[in-house]
């Protein structure tokens, strides 16, 4: 674009108030989203059928192998999926994604979006709108800022112990939460993306709100191979292991309806904790963080 955007893109990113601000339309739309999606793109004929196994009521941990030579068809399956392999010489690993559905109810909900309101957010990339409660990090020169970190906010607490009460997540000591709202008439989304290893930790604990949406997982090495995990409103996603560090993650702007809001948690990594070169750093990061006495860091 020749001149400054009325949003928070930058670089290559964009989002419809830019995109059309430039006369362009927005990206490829998908579909509206199921409350029972976990797909991978393969080589099956539409009359094949794939391997299912039981869903736990309260938390599923997916261990999905998808095959590396897909074919053109996107296949949609149901969340309790344990494989998308069809006629494969081999399989590559997806693992490391818990969905722990109902972690709130409609009306905890309905109470953390009205605090989330109460602060202000600032546009970020790609449509998207954002509030952080964490250190500073310049990622590129490896260095944290706590000056202006006053911990996580108090509306948080409670799902910090919630966390606490999980087999899953009995370990989670989060040091950072960012909000970020996504809406459809924005043409919010996000391109996909490793997350920093160098201060956050294995896990990626997302609680989703207000809708439905779909986590889009791709790997460079395999750009055929898509594997979409839900979002379901009200449930907590945790993200480690292959999911985390070899599996790029995404939101596609089709999978975005209406408004969302995503609350993501993240933990120091082995680095910042006891026994890591930054340990000290890292304790000191945590006994802010859960204060639950936090404002959102500006821009």
């Amino acid at each position: 674009m020749s001149g400054p955007r009325v949003c928070g893109c930058k670089g290559i990113r964009s989002c419809r108030l830019c995109m059309a601000t430039n006369a362009q339309e927005a990206g490829p739309r998908l579909g509206g989203v199921s409350r029972d999606v976990l797909s991978c793109i393969h080589n099956a004929s539409s009359e094949d059928e794939l391997p299912v196994e039981s869903f736990p009521e309260e938390s599923q941990q997916l261990n999905t192998s998808v095959h590396p030579e897909a074919g053109p068809r996107l296949g949609w399956v149901s969340r309790d999926v344990s494989s998308c392999s069809h006629n494969a010489s081999h399989k590559i690993d997806f693992e490391g994604i818990v969905i722990i559905e109902d972690f709130v109810s409609e009306a905890e909900e309905a109470d953390l979006d009205r605090a989330i309101a109460g602060t202000h957010f600032v546009n970020s990339q790609s449509g998207r709108r954002k509030q952080d409660f964490g250190p500073k990090v310049n990622f590129k020169k490896q260095k944290v800022r706590t000056a202006n970190f006053t911990g996580l906010p108090s509306y948080s607490q409670f799902l910090y112990q919630r966390m606490k009460a999980h087999p899953h997540l009995s370990d989670f000591e989060p040091v950072e939460l960012c909000n970020l709202e996504y809406c459809q008439s924005r043409g919010a989304h996000i391109d996909p993306h490793l997350d920093d290893d160098w201060l956050w930790g294995e896990r990626l604990v997302t609680l989703n709100l207000l809708s439905d949406s779909v986590l889009t997982f791709t790997l460079d090495s395999v750009p055929d191979i898509e594997v979409r995990v839900p979002l379901l409103r009200r449930s907590l996603i945790v993200v480690a292991a292959a999911a985390r560090y070899s599996w790029k993650h995404s939101i596609l702007p089709g999978d975005v309806v209406g408004r969302r809001i995503a609350m993501t948690f993240r933990e120091l990594s082995k680095e910042f904790r006891s026994g890591g070169s930054r340990g000290q750093q890292g304790v000191e990061l945590l006994k802010l963080a859960l204060t639950f006495s936090g404002s959102a860091v500006s821009s």
